[in-house]
Protein backbone atom coordinates (compact mmCIF):
# COMPACT_ATOMS: atom_id res chain seq x y z
CA UNK A 1 0.00 0.00 0.00
CA UNK A 2 1.50 3.29 -1.08
CA UNK A 3 1.61 6.16 1.35
CA UNK A 4 0.86 9.71 0.29
CA UNK A 5 3.90 11.90 -0.03
CA UNK A 6 3.89 14.65 2.56
CA UNK A 7 5.32 17.84 1.12
CA UNK A 8 7.60 19.70 3.47
CA UNK A 9 6.96 23.37 3.89
CA UNK A 10 9.79 25.41 2.36
CA UNK A 11 12.49 26.56 4.76
CA UNK A 12 12.02 30.34 5.17
CA UNK A 13 15.73 30.87 5.89
CA UNK A 14 16.69 29.08 2.68
CA UNK A 15 14.11 31.08 0.77
CA UNK A 16 15.56 34.36 2.07
CA UNK A 17 19.14 33.23 1.33
CA UNK A 18 18.15 32.48 -2.27
CA UNK A 19 16.16 35.70 -2.68
CA UNK A 20 18.38 38.02 -4.71
CA UNK A 21 16.30 41.10 -3.92
CA UNK A 22 16.51 40.45 -0.18
CA UNK A 23 20.28 39.93 -0.38
CA UNK A 24 20.69 43.34 -2.02
CA UNK A 25 18.31 44.97 0.48
CA UNK A 26 20.10 43.41 3.45
CA UNK A 27 23.60 44.25 2.18
CA UNK A 28 22.65 47.85 1.38
CA UNK A 29 20.88 48.27 4.72
CA UNK A 30 23.85 46.87 6.66
CA UNK A 31 26.35 49.07 4.83
CA UNK A 32 24.11 52.09 5.34
CA UNK A 33 23.86 51.56 9.11
CA UNK A 34 27.61 51.03 9.40
CA UNK A 35 27.99 54.34 7.58
CA UNK A 36 25.44 56.20 9.68
CA UNK A 37 26.94 54.92 12.93
CA UNK A 38 30.37 56.01 11.70
CA UNK A 39 28.96 59.41 10.72
CA UNK A 40 27.62 60.04 14.23
CA UNK A 41 31.04 59.34 15.75
CA UNK A 42 33.08 61.29 13.16
CA UNK A 43 30.71 64.25 13.19
CA UNK A 44 30.96 64.53 16.98
CA UNK A 45 34.77 64.32 16.83
CA UNK A 46 34.93 66.99 14.14
CA UNK A 47 32.57 69.31 16.00
CA UNK A 48 34.65 69.00 19.16
CA UNK A 49 37.95 69.51 17.32
CA UNK A 50 36.62 72.58 15.51
CA UNK A 51 34.94 74.30 18.48
CA UNK A 52 35.95 72.60 21.77
CA UNK A 53 32.45 73.58 22.90
CA UNK A 54 30.01 71.05 24.40
CA UNK A 55 27.07 73.03 22.99
CA UNK A 56 28.27 72.33 19.45
CA UNK A 57 27.39 68.66 20.02
CA UNK A 58 23.95 69.65 21.28
CA UNK A 59 23.33 71.86 18.23
CA UNK A 60 24.25 69.09 15.80
CA UNK A 61 21.93 66.60 17.53
CA UNK A 62 19.15 69.19 17.57
CA UNK A 63 19.55 69.90 13.86
CA UNK A 64 19.61 66.18 13.01
CA UNK A 65 16.55 65.30 15.10
CA UNK A 66 14.56 68.34 13.98
CA UNK A 67 15.27 67.88 10.27
CA UNK A 68 14.49 64.18 10.43
CA UNK A 69 11.18 64.80 12.19
CA UNK A 70 10.04 67.56 9.81
CA UNK A 71 11.12 65.65 6.69
CA UNK A 72 9.25 62.56 7.89
CA UNK A 73 5.99 64.51 7.77
CA UNK A 74 5.99 64.63 3.97
CA UNK A 75 8.56 62.00 2.89
CA UNK A 76 6.02 59.19 3.28
CA UNK A 77 3.69 60.79 0.74
CA UNK A 78 6.60 61.13 -1.68
CA UNK A 79 7.57 57.48 -1.19
CA UNK A 80 3.99 56.38 -1.91
CA UNK A 81 3.84 58.60 -5.00
CA UNK A 82 7.09 57.90 -6.87
CA UNK A 83 9.32 54.94 -7.72
CA UNK A 84 11.05 53.94 -4.47
CA UNK A 85 14.37 52.66 -5.81
CA UNK A 86 15.01 55.94 -7.61
CA UNK A 87 14.14 57.94 -4.48
CA UNK A 88 16.61 55.90 -2.45
CA UNK A 89 19.37 56.49 -4.99
CA UNK A 90 18.74 60.26 -5.06
CA UNK A 91 18.86 60.42 -1.26
CA UNK A 92 22.03 58.30 -1.13
CA UNK A 93 23.69 60.56 -3.72
CA UNK A 94 22.84 63.57 -1.53
CA UNK A 95 24.62 61.93 1.40
CA UNK A 96 27.61 61.07 -0.78
CA UNK A 97 27.94 64.69 -1.93
CA UNK A 98 27.72 65.94 1.67
CA UNK A 99 30.30 63.49 3.06
CA UNK A 100 32.68 63.92 0.11
CA UNK A 101 32.55 67.69 0.61
CA UNK A 102 33.49 67.22 4.26
CA UNK A 103 36.46 65.01 3.31
CA UNK A 104 37.75 67.43 0.66
CA UNK A 105 37.44 70.48 2.94
CA UNK A 106 38.98 68.56 5.84
CA UNK A 107 42.03 67.54 3.79
CA UNK A 108 42.42 71.03 2.33
CA UNK A 109 42.16 72.65 5.77
CA UNK A 110 39.06 74.73 4.95
CA UNK A 111 36.47 72.83 7.00
CA UNK A 112 34.31 74.88 9.39
CA UNK A 113 31.70 73.96 11.97
CA UNK A 114 28.99 75.51 9.79
CA UNK A 115 29.85 73.06 6.99
CA UNK A 116 29.61 70.16 9.43
CA UNK A 117 26.16 71.44 10.44
CA UNK A 118 25.15 71.61 6.78
CA UNK A 119 26.29 68.02 6.30
CA UNK A 120 24.17 66.96 9.30
CA UNK A 121 21.21 68.75 7.74
CA UNK A 122 21.67 66.95 4.38
CA UNK A 123 21.96 63.49 5.96
CA UNK A 124 18.93 64.08 8.19
CA UNK A 125 16.84 65.16 5.21
CA UNK A 126 17.92 62.09 3.19
CA UNK A 127 17.42 59.38 5.85
CA UNK A 128 13.57 59.60 6.02
CA UNK A 129 13.51 58.72 2.30
CA UNK A 130 16.01 55.83 2.45
CA UNK A 131 14.91 53.75 5.44
CA UNK A 132 11.12 53.85 4.87
CA UNK A 133 11.58 53.11 1.14
CA UNK A 134 13.73 50.09 1.97
CA UNK A 135 11.19 48.89 4.55
CA UNK A 136 8.27 49.41 2.15
CA UNK A 137 10.07 47.32 -0.51
CA UNK A 138 10.68 44.44 1.92
CA UNK A 139 7.16 42.95 1.76
CA UNK A 140 7.04 42.80 -2.03
CA UNK A 141 10.59 41.39 -2.11
CA UNK A 142 10.14 38.47 0.33
CA UNK A 143 6.36 37.95 0.55
CA UNK A 144 4.07 38.19 3.55
CA UNK A 145 4.97 34.74 4.89
CA UNK A 146 8.66 35.65 5.29
CA UNK A 147 8.38 39.31 6.29
CA UNK A 148 8.78 38.66 10.05
CA UNK A 149 12.05 36.75 9.67
CA UNK A 150 13.30 39.18 7.01
CA UNK A 151 12.59 42.11 9.35
CA UNK A 152 14.43 40.32 12.16
CA UNK A 153 17.49 39.78 9.95
CA UNK A 154 17.46 43.41 8.82
CA UNK A 155 17.22 44.53 12.45
CA UNK A 156 20.01 42.14 13.47
CA UNK A 157 22.27 43.50 10.76
CA UNK A 158 21.57 47.07 11.89
CA UNK A 159 22.44 46.20 15.50
CA UNK A 160 25.68 44.48 14.48
CA UNK A 161 26.53 47.62 12.51
CA UNK A 162 25.89 49.79 15.58
CA UNK A 163 28.21 47.55 17.63
CA UNK A 164 31.08 47.25 15.18
CA UNK A 165 31.12 50.59 13.36
CA UNK A 166 32.11 53.00 16.18
CA UNK A 167 35.00 50.76 17.28
CA UNK A 168 36.36 50.24 13.75
CA UNK A 169 36.02 53.88 12.72
CA UNK A 170 37.50 55.06 16.02
CA UNK A 171 40.59 52.90 15.46
CA UNK A 172 40.91 54.13 11.85
CA UNK A 173 40.64 57.75 13.04
CA UNK A 174 43.36 57.22 15.67
CA UNK A 175 45.74 55.29 13.41
CA UNK A 176 45.25 56.84 9.96
CA UNK A 177 43.53 60.16 10.68
CA UNK A 178 40.13 61.72 10.00
CA UNK A 179 40.73 61.95 6.24
CA UNK A 180 41.10 58.17 5.88
CA UNK A 181 38.08 57.69 8.17
CA UNK A 182 35.93 59.76 5.82
CA UNK A 183 37.30 57.86 2.81
CA UNK A 184 36.18 54.64 4.54
CA UNK A 185 32.78 56.21 5.27
CA UNK A 186 32.31 57.26 1.64
CA UNK A 187 33.18 53.74 0.46
CA UNK A 188 30.41 52.37 2.68
CA UNK A 189 27.84 54.75 1.19
CA UNK A 190 29.07 53.92 -2.33
CA UNK A 191 28.53 50.21 -1.68
CA UNK A 192 25.06 50.91 -0.29
CA UNK A 193 24.25 52.89 -3.45
CA UNK A 194 25.54 49.99 -5.58
CA UNK A 195 23.21 47.58 -3.72
CA UNK A 196 20.25 49.90 -4.32
CA UNK A 197 21.13 50.17 -8.01
CA UNK A 198 20.88 46.36 -8.28
CA UNK A 199 17.34 46.29 -6.86
CA UNK A 200 14.29 46.00 -9.07
CA UNK A 201 12.12 49.04 -9.58
CA UNK A 202 9.36 49.43 -6.98
CA UNK A 203 6.37 51.52 -8.00
CA UNK A 204 3.73 51.73 -5.25
CA UNK A 205 0.46 50.06 -6.20
CA UNK A 206 -2.26 52.65 -6.70
CA UNK A 207 0.23 55.50 -6.37
CA UNK A 208 -1.63 58.71 -5.87
CA UNK A 209 -1.91 61.50 -8.38
CA UNK A 210 -4.00 63.82 -6.25
CA UNK A 211 -3.02 66.87 -4.25
CA UNK A 212 0.26 66.35 -2.39
CA UNK A 213 -0.98 67.84 0.88
CA UNK A 214 -4.10 65.74 0.53
CA UNK A 215 -1.97 62.60 0.39
CA UNK A 216 -0.14 63.64 3.56
CA UNK A 217 -3.52 64.14 5.24
CA UNK A 218 -4.63 60.75 3.91
CA UNK A 219 -1.87 59.10 5.95
CA UNK A 220 -3.28 60.49 9.20
CA UNK A 221 -6.83 59.60 8.12
CA UNK A 222 -5.66 56.05 7.38
CA UNK A 223 -4.38 55.70 10.94
CA UNK A 224 -7.67 57.07 12.29
CA UNK A 225 -9.67 54.54 10.30
CA UNK A 226 -7.33 51.61 10.95
CA UNK A 227 -7.17 51.63 14.72
CA UNK A 228 -5.05 48.49 14.97
CA UNK A 229 -2.24 50.07 12.94
CA UNK A 230 -2.32 53.27 15.02
CA UNK A 231 -2.40 51.33 18.28
CA UNK A 232 0.47 49.10 17.16
CA UNK A 233 2.63 52.19 16.53
CA UNK A 234 1.52 53.71 19.84
CA UNK A 235 2.31 50.51 21.73
CA UNK A 236 5.80 50.49 20.26
CA UNK A 237 6.34 54.04 21.47
CA UNK A 238 5.64 53.16 25.14
CA UNK A 239 8.91 51.28 25.87
CA UNK A 240 10.85 53.54 23.50
CA UNK A 241 9.93 56.58 25.62
CA UNK A 242 11.88 54.95 28.44
CA UNK A 243 14.70 53.07 26.72
CA UNK A 244 15.99 56.01 24.65
CA UNK A 245 16.13 58.41 27.67
CA UNK A 246 17.91 55.66 29.64
CA UNK A 247 20.62 55.64 26.98
CA UNK A 248 20.97 59.43 27.23
CA UNK A 249 21.16 59.37 31.05
CA UNK A 250 23.21 56.20 31.40
CA UNK A 251 26.23 58.23 32.47
CA UNK A 252 24.36 59.16 35.68
CA UNK A 253 24.07 55.49 36.69
CA UNK A 254 27.66 54.72 35.70
CA UNK A 255 29.11 57.71 37.56
CA UNK A 256 26.83 58.31 40.55
CA UNK A 257 25.37 54.87 41.28
CA UNK A 258 28.30 52.56 40.44
CA UNK A 259 31.20 55.05 40.52
CA UNK A 260 32.79 53.81 37.30
CA UNK A 261 34.89 55.79 34.84
CA UNK A 262 34.33 56.45 31.16
CA UNK A 263 35.32 52.87 30.37
CA UNK A 264 32.25 51.77 32.31
CA UNK A 265 30.06 53.83 29.99
CA UNK A 266 31.74 52.19 26.99
CA UNK A 267 31.01 48.74 28.42
CA UNK A 268 27.36 49.69 28.90
CA UNK A 269 27.11 50.97 25.32
CA UNK A 270 28.56 47.68 24.11
CA UNK A 271 26.01 45.80 26.22
CA UNK A 272 23.24 47.68 24.40
CA UNK A 273 24.53 46.44 21.05
CA UNK A 274 24.83 42.85 22.29
CA UNK A 275 21.29 43.01 23.66
CA UNK A 276 19.97 44.45 20.41
CA UNK A 277 21.55 41.59 18.46
CA UNK A 278 20.06 39.01 20.84
CA UNK A 279 16.64 40.63 20.46
CA UNK A 280 16.89 40.34 16.68
CA UNK A 281 17.89 36.68 16.96
CA UNK A 282 14.94 36.02 19.29
CA UNK A 283 12.62 37.49 16.68
CA UNK A 284 14.27 35.46 13.92
CA UNK A 285 13.65 32.18 15.74
CA UNK A 286 10.21 33.12 17.08
CA UNK A 287 7.60 30.72 15.76
CA UNK A 288 5.02 32.19 13.41
CA UNK A 289 1.85 32.98 15.34
CA UNK A 290 0.50 35.80 17.45
CA UNK A 291 2.23 39.16 17.36
CA UNK A 292 0.27 40.59 20.28
CA UNK A 293 1.36 38.06 22.92
CA UNK A 294 5.13 38.46 22.44
CA UNK A 295 4.70 42.25 22.18
CA UNK A 296 3.01 42.34 25.59
CA UNK A 297 5.33 39.79 27.21
CA UNK A 298 8.50 41.54 25.97
CA UNK A 299 7.22 44.93 27.17
CA UNK A 300 6.28 43.66 30.63
CA UNK A 301 9.61 41.83 30.93
CA UNK A 302 11.34 45.05 29.92
CA UNK A 303 9.53 46.93 32.70
CA UNK A 304 10.61 44.40 35.33
CA UNK A 305 14.21 44.48 34.09
CA UNK A 306 14.25 48.28 34.31
CA UNK A 307 13.09 48.04 37.93
CA UNK A 308 15.91 45.61 38.72
CA UNK A 309 18.44 47.68 36.76
CA UNK A 310 17.61 50.83 38.69
CA UNK A 311 18.32 49.24 42.08
CA UNK A 312 21.18 46.82 41.46
CA UNK A 313 24.25 47.82 43.51
CA UNK A 314 26.74 46.03 41.22
CA UNK A 315 28.00 47.40 37.93
CA UNK A 316 28.44 44.01 36.24
CA UNK A 317 24.95 42.92 37.25
CA UNK A 318 23.67 46.18 35.76
CA UNK A 319 25.57 45.34 32.55
CA UNK A 320 23.79 41.98 32.31
CA UNK A 321 20.45 43.68 32.92
CA UNK A 322 21.31 46.16 30.13
CA UNK A 323 21.85 43.29 27.69
CA UNK A 324 18.45 41.84 28.62
CA UNK A 325 16.76 45.26 28.49
CA UNK A 326 17.90 45.94 24.93
CA UNK A 327 17.08 42.39 23.85
CA UNK A 328 13.48 42.95 24.95
CA UNK A 329 13.38 46.46 23.47
CA UNK A 330 14.61 45.37 20.03
CA UNK A 331 12.34 42.30 20.03
CA UNK A 332 9.38 44.56 20.79
CA UNK A 333 10.39 47.09 18.15
CA UNK A 334 10.81 44.39 15.49
CA UNK A 335 7.41 42.90 16.33
CA UNK A 336 5.82 46.34 16.01
CA UNK A 337 7.51 46.98 12.65
CA UNK A 338 6.40 43.57 11.38
CA UNK A 339 2.81 44.19 12.47
CA UNK A 340 2.71 47.62 10.84
CA UNK A 341 4.06 46.25 7.54
CA UNK A 342 1.58 43.36 7.48
CA UNK A 343 -1.45 45.53 8.31
CA UNK A 344 -0.69 48.40 5.93
CA UNK A 345 -1.74 48.49 2.28
CA UNK A 346 1.12 48.87 -0.17
CA UNK A 347 -0.15 52.22 -1.46
CA UNK A 348 0.09 53.61 2.10
CA UNK A 349 3.19 51.78 3.30
CA UNK A 350 5.61 54.66 2.78
CA UNK A 351 3.50 57.16 4.72
CA UNK A 352 2.79 54.80 7.60
CA UNK A 353 6.45 53.72 7.84
CA UNK A 354 7.58 57.35 8.09
CA UNK A 355 4.95 57.99 10.76
CA UNK A 356 6.50 55.13 12.73
CA UNK A 357 9.85 56.89 12.29
CA UNK A 358 8.27 60.15 13.48
CA UNK A 359 6.93 58.45 16.61
CA UNK A 360 10.40 57.19 17.50
CA UNK A 361 11.65 60.74 16.94
CA UNK A 362 9.49 61.78 19.90
CA UNK A 363 11.31 59.36 22.22
CA UNK A 364 13.96 61.87 23.41
CA UNK A 365 11.10 63.85 25.02
CA UNK A 366 11.10 61.21 27.73
CA UNK A 367 14.54 62.43 28.77
CA UNK A 368 13.07 65.60 30.30
CA UNK A 369 10.91 64.04 33.08
CA UNK A 370 13.47 61.30 33.71
CA UNK A 371 16.27 63.85 34.08
CA UNK A 372 14.07 66.01 36.33
CA UNK A 373 13.29 63.01 38.53
CA UNK A 374 16.94 61.93 38.64
CA UNK A 375 17.95 65.38 39.83
CA UNK A 376 15.38 65.58 42.65
CA UNK A 377 14.88 62.00 43.87
CA UNK A 378 17.82 60.16 42.34
CA UNK A 379 18.18 58.11 39.16
CA UNK A 380 17.14 54.74 40.69
CA UNK A 381 13.79 56.00 41.99
CA UNK A 382 13.13 58.06 38.87
CA UNK A 383 13.63 54.88 36.85
CA UNK A 384 11.37 52.96 39.24
CA UNK A 385 8.48 55.38 38.76
CA UNK A 386 8.97 55.44 34.98
CA UNK A 387 9.09 51.62 34.77
CA UNK A 388 5.92 51.24 36.87
CA UNK A 389 4.10 53.75 34.65
CA UNK A 390 5.24 51.83 31.57
CA UNK A 391 3.98 48.52 32.99
CA UNK A 392 0.62 50.11 33.82
CA UNK A 393 0.33 51.57 30.30
CA UNK A 394 1.15 48.22 28.69
CA UNK A 395 -1.40 46.36 30.82
CA UNK A 396 -4.03 49.02 30.10
CA UNK A 397 -3.61 48.69 26.33
CA UNK A 398 -3.47 44.90 26.46
CA UNK A 399 -6.65 44.54 28.55
CA UNK A 400 -8.77 47.55 27.65
CA UNK A 401 -8.08 48.25 23.97
CA UNK A 402 -10.10 46.08 21.63
CA UNK A 403 -8.30 47.52 18.60
CA UNK A 404 -4.94 46.48 20.01
CA UNK A 405 -6.12 42.94 20.63
CA UNK A 406 -7.26 42.75 16.98
CA UNK A 407 -3.76 43.31 15.62
CA UNK A 408 -3.32 39.60 14.92
CA UNK A 409 -6.61 39.52 13.02
CA UNK A 410 -5.73 42.65 11.05
CA UNK A 411 -2.31 41.23 10.17
CA UNK A 412 -3.94 37.88 9.30
CA UNK A 413 -1.70 36.10 11.77
CA UNK A 414 -3.16 32.93 13.25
Amino acid sequence: MSHPVVEKSPNPWRQLARNTQFRWLFSGNFSMFVGFSATILLRSLLAWQLTEDEMSLAWINLVSAGCMFVTSIFSGAVIDRFERRRLMMIAQCLILVAETSIMVLLISGHLTFEIVMLSAFASSVAFPFIMPSSTAMLVESVGRSSVAKATALMSGGANVARMVSPAVVGIVADVAGMGFSYAFLISLHLFSLFCTWNLNSSMPSGSGQGAFLGEIREGFVYLYRHKSVALCITFGLIPTLLVVPLQNLLVVFVDQVWDHSGSGLGIMMGAMGVGGLLGSLLMAFLKDGSLVKPMVVSSLTLGVLLLLFGHTPWFWMGTLFMVAIYACAVLNQTLVQTGVQLMTEDRMRGRITTMTLMSYGLAPLGTIPLAFGSKHIGAPWAMTIAAVLMIVAVLAMATMSQGFRKIDEAARVT
